[in-house]
């Protein structure tokens, strides 16, 4: 694209919403994942149950997805159009 190519104003403004969304997203999966692990805590260390480490390793999956999204979003914000 030409250099000077530049983002419509409302395209920056629901690019960014999205960027907040996806670090909204991020944060709240982390805070399952810690909520899990709390409730599995015992005074002999955690005990996980059937299923939990595949569960936080979803958690792990779309974690890693958010923040792929939120890059993405970075680096179209700051160059647009390439």
């Amino acid at each position: 694209m030409s250099e000077d190519y530049k983002m419509s104003p409302l395209a920056q403004v629901l690019m960014s919403v999205l960027r907040k969304g996806a670090w909204a997203a991020a944060a709240l999966i982390l805070l399952f994942a810690v909520i899990l692990i709390f409730q599995r805590m015992t005074p002999d260390g955690v005990k996980f149950q059937d299923g939990d480490i595949g569960f936080l390793g979803v958690l792990a999956a779309l974690l890693l997805l958010a923040i792929y999204l939120v890059r993405g979003i970075r680096k179209e914000m700051e160059r647009p159009g390439e």
